[in-house]
């Protein structure tokens, strides 16, 4: 008698779109969610959202503007560090509560079922809100300076989907992985303090020694922040092979996290 063996295939990235979109009530409830718990029992409560930037915006101007004189391109240097701050606190906020939101989530995932990918994905996606109150400061603060606005604005909303391919896809691959290996719950602040000294936030590109400047555009964040000053700040010089590089690495990253996440979350509701 010939043995006859099933077994579940695993797909790599198949996302059923259809019941994705049926469960659509349940992604927004978590993104609300997100955005009401990060506030609550908080005296300032939503003023942390533009006391934040401003407060570290403060702090190196006073530091790297006024006391170390470093570069800003040409505009107020306030407003080139709150530029680098916006797509920087949208990427390091997400990644601080994306990694560890499945292993936060026990109960809805060993309870409840709807598409698991939603949860890390709401941390991105809760973050928005926040993305958009400090744009719309960024703006007030270039009309406050008479800093004008041009064509290149158009080329913001590139930028955005490039920053949100890449926080979706760090978030995908760390949030899965830390499931099985809780050391990352170490690991990812250590990582997120250590990129921010390592992308241009308080500092130019332009400072970067040539022969150490594509080694330091591997770090797709350069390409990014230089991108979102470029559009907003309407700067002469484009970033093109960092901002490529970036664009290329943000979404491979957006692809593999997905197919890791799909690989291993079958084992989420045995390993939490």
């Amino acid at each position: 008698m010939r043995k006859i063996v099933v077994e579940a295939k695993i797909p790599w990235f198949q996302l059923d779109l259809k019941e994705l979109y049926g469960f659509r009530w349940v992604f927004v409830m978590l993104i609300l969610r997100d955005f009401k718990l990060r506030y609550k029992q908080t005296f300032l409560g939503v003023a942390w959202v533009v006391l934040q930037p401003l407060l570290t915006t403060a702090l190196f101007t006073l530091l790297f503007g006024h006391v170390l004189h470093l570069s800003s391109e040409g505009v107020p240097y306030s407003i080139f560090a709150f530029c680098g701050l916006v797509p920087w606190l949208f990427f390091s906020q997400a990644l601080q509560r994306a990694h560890t939101c499945l292993i936060n989530d026990t109960r809805l995932i060993t309870k409840v079922y709807f598409p698991r990918i939603f949860i890390p994905l709401s941390a991105t996606f809760g973050v928005v809100i926040d993305f958009l109150i400090s744009l719309s400061i960024l703006f007030g603060l270039m009309v406050f300076y008479g800093i004008p606005f041009t064509t290149q604005l158009f080329f913001f909303p590139i930028c955005g989907v490039v920053l949100f391919a890449f926080s979706s896809g760090i978030n995908l691959f760390f949030s899965s992985i830390t499931v099985y290996f809780r050391d990352f719950k170490h690991i990812v602040p250590f990582l997120i303090q250590f990129w921010m000294y390592a992308s241009p936030l308080a500092y130019s590109t332009e400072l970067i020694p040539k022969k150490y400047l594509l080694l330091y555009s591997l770090n797709p964040l350069v390409g990014l922040i230089d991108a979102f000053r470029w559009s907003l700040l309407g700067l002469e010089k484009f970033p093109l092979l960092s901002f490529a590089y970036a664009s290329c690495t943000s979404f491979f990253l957006l692809v593999f996290g997905t197919i890791v996440f799909r690989r291993i979350e079958r084992g989420f509701a045995d390993v939490i």
